[in-house]
């Protein structure tokens, strides 16, 4: 399949390098200019036990790669991570507006069936906000899914390679037909997907 991930810090660079692992040709994006351009050159800008085997890898296998043009990235991609900063706010909830920016954004570049993924730490009735904010500016057909990530530094490769469970909010079945092929390589040692609405 091909992936996008918006937002390249923990969780996304993470996600993706693994993603790519599994023979998924990913494309990261992210603002920073300068951060893609090192990682266009194999430096990676954290550090996380056996992440840089596969980073490297896989940029090699030309399966990852890094953008700062979100267009080309979101209309290429079958499937899009958004794997964005959500920083508390003053009162301690967490702050969407990376999120709903990005997903305003991507809305005129969706040509296609597109399923469009929450990775971020989100509340509950996220996933409606970012239909929202995308339906403004799309004709095109899409889905939103969450998938809460549930890694520990540290462990973050093993965790996502080797998960306890997989959770994947949508009451869509053509989006729970894809997410289960998407995760299919990582739960076959048994251990179950969720999916819930």
């Amino acid at each position: 399949m091909n992936i996008a991930v918006v937002g390249t810090g923990y969780v996304g660079l993470v996600t993706g390098t693994c993603f790519a692992e599994m023979g998924n040709h990913v494309v990261c994006v992210d603002i920073d200019k300068e951060k893609v351009e090192k990682m266009q050159n194999m430096v990676i800008p954290i550090y996380e036990p056996h992440l840089d085997v596969l980073f490297e890898r896989n940029i090699k296998q030309k399966r990852l790669s890094f953008t700062t043009e979100l267009e080309g990235a979101i209309k290429k991609a079958d499937i899009v991570f958004l794997a964005l900063p959500t920083p508390p706010g003053e009162d301690g909830s967490a702050d969407l507006s990376y999120v709903t920016a990005v997903a305003e954004q991507i809305g005129p570049w969706i040509d296609r069936y597109k399923i469009i993924i929450n990775k971020s730490t989100v509340p509950v009735g996220t996933a409606e906000i970012v239909w929202k904010a995308i339906k403004t500016n799309c004709s095109g057909e899409f889905d939103v899914v969450s998938n809460p990530e549930f890694l520990r530094e540290g462990f973050a490769v093993d965790d996502f390679m080797k998960p306890d469970r997989v959770v994947i909010g949508t009451t869509s079945e053509r989006a729970r037909k894809v997410m289960s092929d998407l995760y299919a390589p990582f739960v076959r040692q048994g251990n179950p997907s969720y999916f819930m609405d």
